[in-house]
């Protein structure tokens, strides 16, 4: 097949967003199949639009339609409840004077989970909604041991992770607080590392690390950090925490998942039924992240159990299991 994937500009698709929609096309192009990105308009078996809020989409859209050609729609999590409410008095006269009239003439709206499919409903009740998830987008492994030397954490030590954007979507606040009255094993450490995506957020949770430092863990604050280079993080960490408000798939999840590292997430992400048995799933509140906390200390993750979370990741959310069902996808189209 022929495909043509249309993205947001680089500033808008850093991170996570950017590393799913490249494992994607590189999936497909091993399966075999021609991905261009960004082209113009023209003949195709599909054409995937990936996020939305794009003032060029419509006017692709329509010429794709003039074609015969079936386009797909990846919302990425734009539509979601936390997404729609920012800016929502903007989004809102967008949406109905402009958005959703290409929208929902497209051939297919695509969630990465059914929790987003559900929801999505409310904005494309008469337009077909599938769900397919994102997949692994590296080879990373675990490798504990040596990803705790490389970063310079001792045997001894309990590290906690934070990993994604500082922004107030993604509940740093709600874990920094949670922290602060529990007992915490004697040696523990908290990393941060993501950009400050919003300095005065980045303020606030600085301002109150420092004014809690004797009840908190060592903090170090990381910045931002892309690529392989976020890999030995991953590894190394004792507990991934995501206590966010809002999430349509959290690609940092499964990374840590594939890495068999244990994650801390919440029920506003699509992970709390997959990672029942193999996380610690809680409410976006502080009292909840504090709970599961508490049971985290009470345990460590075995090599093994590290392995069998990796094993798990891989069976499900490898490209080589999900690529041929997007290109089944396509192709009923």
């Amino acid at each position: 097949m022929k495909l043509h994937f249309h993205e947001p500009p680089a500033a808008q698709k850093f991170g996570g967003l950017d590393a799913a929609i490249r494992s994607m096309q590189r999936a497909m192009e091993t399966l075999g199949h021609t991905v261009e990105v960004n082209p113009p308009a023209g003949v195709a078996d599909a054409a995937h639009f990936h996020g939305m809020w794009q003032p060029g989409f419509p006017s692709l859209a329509r010429r794709y339609r003039a074609l015969g050609v079936p386009c797909v729609v990846s919302p990425h999590g734009m539509l979601e409840p936390w997404a729609w409410m920012h800016k929502r008095w903007k989004k809102l006269p967008y949406w109905h004077l402009i958005e959703k009239r290409w929208t929902r003439r497209t051939s297919c709206i695509l969630a990465t989970a059914k929790t987003e499919a559900d929801r999505l409903l409310r904005f494309f009740p008469r337009t077909r909604i599938a769900a397919l998830p994102l997949g692994l987008t590296g080879d990373a492994r675990p490798d504990y041991a040596a990803a705790r030397a490389k970063l310079g954490w001792s045997d001894d030590e309990t590290v906690l992770l934070f990993l994604s954007r500082i922004h107030k979507k993604k509940g740093l606040d709600l874990l920094l607080k949670a922290l602060t009255k529990i007992p915490l094993p004697v040696r523990t450490r908290l990393v941060i590392v993501g950009p400050e995506e919003h300095p005065a957020y980045a303020a606030q949770c600085r301002n109150f690390a420092n004014q809690n430092a004797a009840s908190l863990p060592q903090i170090q604050w990381r910045g931002a950090i892309w690529g392989d280079d976020r890999w030995a993080y991953l590894q190394g960490a004792d507990l991934f925490c995501l206590p966010t408000h809002s999430e349509n798939f959290g690609l940092a999840v499964l990374e840590a998942c594939q890495c068999g590292t244990t994650v801390l997430t919440t029920t506003a992400t699509p992970w709390a039924s997959p990672l029942a048995q193999r996380g610690f799933i809680c409410e976006p509140l502080v009292e909840s992240v504090r709970t599961v906390l508490s049971a985290f200390f009470q345990t460590r993750p075995s090599p093994a159990q590290r392995m069998s979370l990796a094993e798990w990741a891989l069976a499900n959310y490898d490209w080589n299991v999900l690529a041929p069902r997007y290109a089944e996808l396509y192709a009923s189209l």
